[in-house]
């Protein structure tokens, strides 16, 4: 299964990222996708964290968004509480994390958040957040947030990033 993509800027993390046409669809298709990437990546993806790290952050990061779709869906104008993934990644110990669970993990709460995000209507992707490093932004711009973080982990686990 490919996702076919789209080159865009991202207001969050101020790069140029491949973005899926759509974004929901790309999400519902990510899990997949980097599972079949982990199982098959060597023992390390170049700099920074092993695919089996990845797959551990990816889940960790989905509970946030989780977390984050639900306050911003529920609250009005939240702020959001930034985070440290490298902390993250040290005291819940990625390098020593299952990662099948790990998998697993993250394909379920993505599919939790993905069957909230697909029942939105425009006004609930409008809906704004306040972040202390980002800025106010809406949900639809912290969900394509995601869905470029996807895809650069994806590239990364494949070696090509």
């Amino acid at each position: 299964m490919t996702v076919e993509t789209t080159r865009r800027h991202c207001p969050i993390c101020e790069s140029e990222v491949e973005m899926p046409v759509d974004t929901v669809e790309g999400m519902a298709a990510a899990p997949k996708l980097i599972a079949k990437a982990v199982r098959a990546a060597p023992g390390g993806v170049g700099e920074g964290w092993s695919a089996s790290e990845i797959a551990a952050h990816l889940a960790d990061i989905e509970v946030a968004l989780g977390w984050r779709i639900r306050q911003v869906l529920s609250e009005d104008e939240p702020a959001l509480q930034p985070f440290d993934q490298n902390d993250w990644a040290a005291a819940l110990r990625y390098g020593e994390r299952d990662v099948e669970v790990a998998l697993n993990a993250y394909a379920a709460q993505r599919a939790a958040n993905v069957e909230i995000l697909a029942g939105l209507s425009e006004e609930g992707w409008e809906r704004r957040f306040r972040h202390p490093e980002f800025g106010p932004a809406s949900l639809r711009t912290l969900v394509r947030h995601i869905s470029d973080h996807d895809l650069a982990h994806l590239t990364q686990i494949r070696g090509q990033g």
